[in-house]
C-alpha cells in the first residue's frame, strides 16, 4: 500500500453527548432521573435488584430522594460529577460517609457504589438505544459519497456505539482504534478510519489481571455484566473483566495503557487537521483534560492553525447558553478568526456535512 493510498486526515470530527443525543441517547442531566423512572414497579432490570437497591440508599442518604415513593418528575437529581465526584474523592482520601452499612465488604463502599453507577450508564444507554443511529449512519454515508470519509477521524466522548456501527455498515476501509485487541486478528490497514474513544466504549472489556482489552462488534457488552456474569471472565486467565467507561466527573482516571494510546493518536491526529468539527459538545469548563488535549495540539502544531467550525445548535438552546458556549470556544483558540459558529444542528450537519462552510459565522 502506497503512501498516497494511506488515511490522510484532513478533518476531525469530535463527537459530544449532544450528537449521540440526536439519536436518541440520554443527556447526562437525565441519566439518573431516566433510569430510576424505568426501575419503577417491575421495570427492565429485574436481574439488578441489588444494584438498585445500593444504588435508592446512595440517593436517599446522600441526596434525599425516595427513588421507590417520590415523584421523580419533580425530583432534583445530583449531576453525574456529583454523584460521581464524591464518591471518587472519599476513595481518593480513604474516607467516606456514615450510613452505607450492608453494602458489599469485598470491596471498598466507594468503589462499589461507584461500579454501580457506572453500570446504570451501560444499561439506560443500552435501553435507549436499541434502536436509531440513523443520524450518525447519514453522516458517514453523506462523508463516503463526497469522497471526504477517507480524510476524516472521529474522535468520540460518548461511550455508545453509534459511530462505530455507522463506520461498520458503510465505511468500506474499516476502522482503527488506535489500539490492539486481544481477541481480534488486526491486519494492518493504512486506509482504516481512525475511530478515537476517549473516554471508553460500551463495547470493550478490559481484564486487569492479564491486560488484555476485547472488543465485541455491535455489542453492548459491558450493558450485559449484571444479568450475565459469565461474559465478564477473561477466556485467558478466567479473571473477572471489567468495562473501560471513564464516567463524566471531575477525578477523571486515565491511567489505562489503552486510553493512553488513544489519546496520544487523538493528539497526532488533532496536530495533522486543517479543521476540527465539533458537533454536540458545549465546551464545559470541568472538561479540563479535553482541553489539554486541544491545547497541546494547537500549540506544538507545525503550521497554520486549524479552522475550527461547532455544530451544536438544539431545540431549546437559548440565546444567552449560545452566547456563553461560543465565549468558551474563542476565548480558548489563538486565532479567534478561525473559529466558526454554524448555528447548524446535529442532524442538520449529517444530512449535508458541506453546509457548515455555508453557515458560518466568522471569517478563515
Amino acid at each position: 500500500m502506497s503512501a498516497r493510498q494511506a488515511h490522510h486526515t484532513e478533518t476531525v470530527i469530535f463527537l459530544g453527548a449532544g450528537a449521540s443525543a440526536a439519536d436518541g441517547a440520554p443527556i447526562q442531566s437525565e441519566l439518573l432521573k431516566g433510569f430510576f423512572q424505568s426501575c419503577r414497579g417491575t421495570g427492565p432490570y429485574g436481574a439488578t435488584r441489588e444494584m438498585e437497591r445500593e444504588l435508592a440508599t446512595y440517593f436517599s442518604i446522600m441526596w434525599g430522594i425516595d427513588v421507590d415513593n417520590d415523584d421523580l418528575a419533580q425530583a432534583r437529581f445530583p449531576t453525574f460529577e456529583e454523584a460521581l465526584g464524591l464518591l471518587e474523592l472519599a476513595e481518593d482520601r480513604g474516607e467516606f460517609f456514615r450510613g452505607f452499612g450492608g453494602l458489599n465488604q469485598q470491596t471498598t463502599r466507594g468503589m462499589e457504589l461507584r461500579s454501580h453507577l457506572v453500570s446504570l450508564i451501560a444499561l439506560y444507554l443500552e435501553e435507549k438505544l436499541r434502536t436509531g443511529g440513523n443520524f450518525h449512519r447519514a453522516l458517514v454515508q453523506q462523508l463516503r459519497e463526497a469522497g471526504k470519509l477517507e480524510t476524516t477521524s472521529f474522535i468520540s466522548l460518548n461511550y455508545d456505539i453509534l459511530i462505530d456501527n455507522a463506520l461498520v455498515l458503510l465505511g468500506s476501509t474499516g476502522i482503527t482504534y488506535a489500539v490492539r485487541f486481544a481477541n481480534k486478528n488486526q491486519p494492518n490497514r493504512p486506509r482504516a478510519v481512525p475511530l478515537l474513544k476517549m473516554h471508553g466504549s460500551l463495547n470493550w472489556l478490559f481484564c486487569p489481571t492479564c491486560n488484555a482489552l476485547d472488543h465485541y462488534d455491535g455489542e453492548k457488552v459491558a450493558a450485559q455484566l449484571t444479568d450475565q456474569p459469565h461474559r465478564g471472565v477473561c477466556d485467558r486467565c478466567q479473571e473477572p473483566r471489567v468495562p473501560i467507561l471513564i464516567p463524566p466527573t471531575f477525578f477523571k482516571v486515565m491511567s489505562n495503557f489503552y486510553l493512553q494510546q488513544i489519546w496520544k493518536r487523538a493528539e497526532e491526529e488533532l496536530r495533522k487537521a486543517r479543521r476540527i468539527i465539533f458537533c454536540g459538545y458545549s465546551f464545559p469548563d470541568a472538561d479540563v483534560h479535553i482541553k489539554y488535549l486541544l491545547k497541546r495540539a494547537e500549540v506544538n502544531r507545525v503550521g497554520r492553525p486549524p479552522a475550527v467550525f461547532i455544530v451544536n445548535e438544539h431545540e431549546g438552546k437559548t440565546a444567552h447558553q449560545r452566547e456563553m458556549e461560543t465565549d468558551r470556544y474563542l476565548r480558548f483558540f489563538r486565532d479567534k478568526t478561525r473559529v466558526h459558529w454554524t448555528g447548524l444542528s446535529f442532524e442538520q450537519f449529517a444530512a449535508n456535512p458541506s453546509a457548515i462552510e455555508e453557515h458560518a459565522h466568522g471569517q478563515e
